[in-house]
């Protein structure tokens, strides 16, 4: 289902990039669309630039492009070929890799914020969005209908971005999987080309997208699937401090049997906030999709095991839920995502948080700084999803994945902080492998650290790797979205 607006023929001119070159393509787009291309001074363009929840991505492009349609964005390409430009792409920009969804002065952002569109289908078994919605504004949508979607748990971060970096991994993924949430794609390929990839037209490209990233072409819409579920028992709670040994035992737990209780879900994030309090704080969120008041499969998180001291399971719908949150963080917030697998091991989990606290315990000092330890209990019925780019299988699951999210405030402390944690990650792979507990190889592209990038793609195997390139070779043979769009992972330089 394309939203076409006018369609027009692409071609690929090389010439050398400059920053006439830019400033030519800008007032290009500026030209034809004076109403959807902003420039620095605009607040339109401070809050594209800014779009996202980290300053860590405020790079500041040229000039920002919003398409409406399909044509648009076919215009837009033709646009960056004809004049050699680089330029970022970016639906809800949840990634804090910092060109991951946007681009300096050098370039041109491309921002999806005004494909919106939201509409169920008369069964309700599926929903069309643009490639511009965001989760929170899905699920209050589809609340209505009495269904949702198989999505993250918490956070503004956009629909498409979370599915093409493997999938969504959400309270949901514990019953009907991960990766699997979207029916289609529609893509506008370099060279203007229309294409809707699924499992029926172009599976190649389909099964390339979904953890392939921004490699393969510019997806403006997506058919995803809808679940039936109308409402849960959620909770926001903490376990309070001290209760280490018992939270990362029930961490284990939940990995080793939780999927006999798919309607059930854990996440845990641990927590430091040194300007608060010098004690680590056990948190998470619990989820019961099945009927009733009393949540099968979350034994091992209440009384008596581990008695909740804030917070409560309340039955609600996720959009109700989702949407209670404040997402905009404090002005000027810097931050990072690092990802770790282990296997489903208290003893792997507690080398990992031991080793992660005590390493970056000098950081204390840093302006504004705290920091998320998240541990993600992961059971078969997880990784269970049809064949996919990353080779996730049932057999990757127990396990046990994490996600490291620091926070801090100046930029000036980057390097330190970059530094420190850079020390921190190697002493914990290197205490894993000592105690021969992993790390398990598999990378969640989604949540990865800007060091981790070459590292990703040859998690997923030698062979679905060069199956990624071929794909890349057929769809993008001029190489458009491995050289002009800089940022991100890249299949063709893995």
């Amino acid at each position: 289902m394309f939203f076409l607006c006018s369609v027009l023929g692409l071609a690929a001119f090389v010439t050398a990039v400059t920053s006439a070159a830019v400033e030519d393509g800008c007032n290009a787009l500026a030209s034809s669309y004076p109403d959807q291309t902003f420039f620095p001074g605009s607040e339109r363009y401070k809050f594209e630039n800014e779009y996202s929840w980290t300053s860590t991505t405020y790079l500041g492009p040229s000039c920002i492009f919003a398409p409406q349609c399909t044509g648009d964005v076919q215009f837009a390409l033709r646009t960056f070929q004809e004049h050699q430009i680089q330029f970022g792409i970016r639906s809800g920009g949840a990634m804090p890799i910092d060109n991951a969804a946007n681009i300096g002065p050098e370039g041109i952002l491309m921002a999806m914020t005004n494909l919106s569109t939201m509409a169920i289908s008369d069964d309700r078994q599926t929903v069309v969005i643009g490639s511009g919605v965001t989760w929170p504004p899905l699920y209050a949508y589809l609340d209505q209908f009495n269904v949702t979607a198989n999505g993250i748990r918490s956070g503004n971060g956009g629909v498409i971005g979370a599915i093409l970096g493997g999938g969504p991994f959400g309270f949901m993924a514990y019953e009907f999987g991960m990766s699997n949430a979207a029916r289609s794609l529609d893509c506008v390929l370099a060279d203007g080309t229309l294409v809707t990839a699924s499992v029926d037209e172009h599976p190649d490209l389909f099964w390339a997208l979904v953890g392939g990233g921004n490699n393969y072409c510019v997806v403006t819409h997506a058919v995803i699937n809808t679940v039936p579920v109308s409402s849960a028992l959620i909770g926001t709670v903490s376990w309070g401090t001290g209760v280490s040994e018992q939270y990362i035992k029930s961490v284990e737990q939940f990995a080793l049997h939780g999927a006999e209780y798919p309607k059930a879900s854990f996440e845990g994030q641990t927590r430091w906030v040194p300007s608060r309090s010098s004690e680590i704080s056990f948190d998470g969120y619990l989820w019961y999709s099945g009927e009733g008041d009393v949540p099968l499969g979350l034994e091992n998180f209440t009384a008596p095991i581990l008695p909740i001291t804030r917070g409560n399971l309340t039955r609600t719908t996720i959009g109700e839920w989702s949407n209670a949150f404040n997402y905009a963080p404090p002005l000027g917030t810097r931050a990072i995502f690092h990802w770790l697998t282990s296997p489903a091991n208290a003893t792997a989990a507690r080398i990992a948080f031991d080793t992660y606290y005590e390493s970056i315990a000098s950081l204390a000092d840093v302006e504004g700084f705290s920091t998320a330890f998240s541990m993600l209990p992961v059971t078969p019925i997880v990784t269970s999803a049809p064949e996919n780019a990353m080779g996730l299988g049932s057999d990757d699951g127990p396990a046990i994945w994490y996600v490291e999210s620091p926070l801090w405030s100046n930029p000036a402390d980057d390097e330190r902080v970059l530094g420190v944690h850079a020390e921190a990650n190697a002493k914990i792979r290197e205490n894993l492998v000592a105690a021969g507990l992993g790390p398990l190889p598999f990378v969640y592209l989604s949540d990865i650290q800007k060091s981790q990038i070459p590292e990703t793609f040859p998690a997923y195997g030698a062979e679905n790797l060069q199956k990624l390139k071929d794909i890349r070779d057929k769809y993008d043979p001029g190489r458009v979205f491995t050289d002009l769009v800089p940022g991100g992972a890249k299949v063709a330089l893995s």
